[in-house]
Formats: structure tokens, sequence, C-alpha cells
């Protein structure tokens, strides 16, 4: 099923040679939403999903959309929805279970995608083909929860982190070098997210028009990276007590969020974007 839904627009992005797309999640992750355009929201297409999936993902080396659900890893044509389940082993500790959000993105200095949740779980999957005869390739496995730096000043927090995204997201090739950030909906706050070990630590609270807000945890984020270095958030965001989400672009430096749309609908549960070549 193909629909199309209007969106009520704010001012456009700065004028780029190359345009981004975004893919969302909506009615509970059965229906994909994309937005071929995120320069000039407008009208978007929806496409019916053959089984619900918690996250999607953009993988920068191949172009490819994936998405996560507890069990599988599938492959999604942005153009019609149908998904290509790529028969990934899950290890006995990486079910998630429901009532999670998942944050979903690759790590574009290694090729592989971290799945990580509101409740903490920090899953990472190995694409078939990972590194040089790796042994974790084919699998998703479990590394250490997440939880606050003991230095960091939501040492206290326990965190509920809904969305993840990594620098330099380089079409074509793997980076050089990435840094990990995330959404925390419990601090309301941007965060770097230490791979592996877990650990988080506040980089700035998210604010609108000067403002704290206070985040729901749903949406999603992602980094588009024209370049290694030249980096750019975009992250739909939907505030406690709202009945719509919107688009913004993310201040990495900052937080600071400025909306560039209403998307006129909300329970949004997972965004990833691509850059056009």
């Amino acid at each position: 099923m193909t629909s199309l839904i209007a969106l009520a627009c704010t001012p456009a992005f700065a004028d780029t040679s190359a345009t981004v797309s975004g893919y969302a999640l909506a009615n509970d992750g059965a229906t994909l939403v994309v937005m071929s355009d995120l320069d000039s929201p407008g009208d978007v297409k929806t496409h019916a999903l053959g089984a619900p999936l918690k996250a999607i993902a953009w993988r920068p080396v191949t172009g490819e959309l994936l998405g996560f659900a507890d069990g599988m890893i599938a492959r999604i044509d942005p153009m019609t929805g149908e998904m290509t389940d790529l028969k990934a082993s899950f290890a006995d500790d990486t079910m998630i279970g429901g009532g999670k959000t998942v944050a979903f993105d690759f790590n574009n200095k290694i090729d592989a995608v971290r799945a990580v949740t509101s409740t903490g779980d920090n899953l990472v999957y190995f694409p078939e083909g990972f590194g040089d005869n790796d042994e974790r390739a084919g699998s998703v496995r479990r590394f250490t929860s997440l939880a606050y730096a003991e230095d960091d000043r939501m040492a206290d927090a326990t965190p509920m982190v809904f969305a993840n995204a990594y620098t330099n997201a380089i079409n074509g090739k793997t980076a050089s070098e990435t840094f990990q950030y995330a959404l925390d909906a419990e601090t309301d706050a941007l965060v770097s997210l230490a791979n592996n070990a877990g650990t988080l630590q506040t980089v700035a609270m998210i604010t609108v028009d000067g403002a704290k807000v206070d985040l729901a945890p749903m949406g999603g984020f992602d980094i588009v990276s024209r370049s290694e270095g030249d980096n750019t958030g975009f992250a739909i965001l939907q505030l406690e007590g709202a009945q719509t989400a919107g688009l913004y672009e993310i201040d990495l430096d900052t937080g600071a969020a400025t909306m560039k749309a209403d998307l006129g609908m909300g329970g949004i549960t997972g965004f990833a974007a691509s850059l056009g070549s």
C-alpha cells in the first residue's frame, strides 16, 4: 500500500549540492515513511512492511536500508517497502523483548550496526562478510549495558536512550574514524556513547529556541556527512504531551534543535537519513 502524508513546512535547510533523504517507522513499526528530500519537506510516500520493525538504519558503505526486529535483521527496499531477511544469528542473550525503544545506527569505521535500547541493552550486528574471516560475521552479539560515567553530571540517572548516530557516514566506504552520539529521554540530553563499553557522557542539553525540552522516548536521530568532519545531525523528536513529532536539525556541539517541519503525526519509532550522490 502506498499513500501520501502532507507535511507542514517551516523554512528549508540550507542549500547544498546533494539531497538528503529520510526514512521513518510509524504505526508501531508496521509502516515505512519515505521523505525523498529533507531540504524541502512536502508529500511523502508510505509503504506497509511485511513485518513490524523496531528500528531502521542506513548503511553508507553499501547504500542499503536495514531494519531490526527481535530475531531478524532485514534489508528494506525504500521504493517498495519489500523486506529481505538477512538470516542473522542471534546469540541467546540478544532478544530484547517488547516495550522498549531501539536506537540503531552503523559504526562507519567498521561497518557494523549498533542497537541500543531505552532500558540499556547494547547489541551489535556484524554483517555477512564482516572482517577477514571474522567469526562474528552474520551474528548479533551483546555488549556492556549503557550507564553514565561516574564523573558525569548525570551519573545518578538511569538512561533512556532512544536514538543514536555515528559521524562520518561517507557514501561507498568506511571512515578513518567515527564518533557515536545518542539522545536520552531521561536526561533530555545529547550524549556520547562509548561503543562496546556502553559508557555515556553528557554533551549538552537538547534545547528548542533556547529553552530546555522534555523529550518523549520516540523518534530517531541520524547524521549525514558530505566529507569526513562535515557532519549534520537530523532528528525526529516528539516532546512529552505533544500529539505530533517534528523534523529537526541538531547542533552536535550545543544540542540546539532547530525545527524544520511539523510532521503532522506522532508515534514515530525509528529514523534514518541518507545523502544522495
